[in-house]
């Protein structure tokens, strides 16, 4: 007999709130995925690219992701590979971040998105670069 204890629930909920993200990403849908953050959540890119920094609020998350996609007519996929929660409204995801531009640059990168939730909603996100150079070249 296996037992669930309250920090297992916590670490599922939390996983299961940041997967809503990815898999709203995943088709496209800008409004489930703000739907899945405070709206003074922050997300930081930390990278040294045109996306680069800390955005503030959900209008700013949203754009980022916008300009993102729009940058790569649409093709960048952010998968999960590995979720590592705490139980404790925190979420580390191992990423892998494929995408192609217009004029032919791509890249795929491992990334880690570290997710802190509160009342299952997204308070913020850090982006970690697997590979800052590559990352940068791609976006400038």
């Amino acid at each position: 007999m296996t037992t669930i204890t309250s920090n297992q629930s916590n670490a599922q909920t939390d996983v299961e709130a940041v997967r809503a993200g990815f898999d709203a990403v995943a088709a496209g849908d800008l409004a489930a995925f703000g739907a899945a953050f405070h709206t003074d959540a922050t997300w930081n890119h930390r990278n040294p690219d045109q996306l680069g920094g800390i955005k503030h609020g959900i209008d700013e998350i949203l754009g980022f992701l916008g300009a993102s996609m729009e940058l790569t007519a649409g093709t960048l996929r952010p998968v999960p590979v590995l979720y590592m929660p705490d139980g404790a409204g925190h979420v580390a995801v191992l990423t892998r971040i494929t995408a192609g531009r217009p004029d032919g640059r791509s890249f795929d990168d491992t990334q880690i998105l570290y997710f802190q939730l509160e009342d299952e909603k997204v308070r913020s996100v850090d982006q970690y670069v697997g590979d800052p150079p590559v990352v940068t070249a791609f976006w400038a």
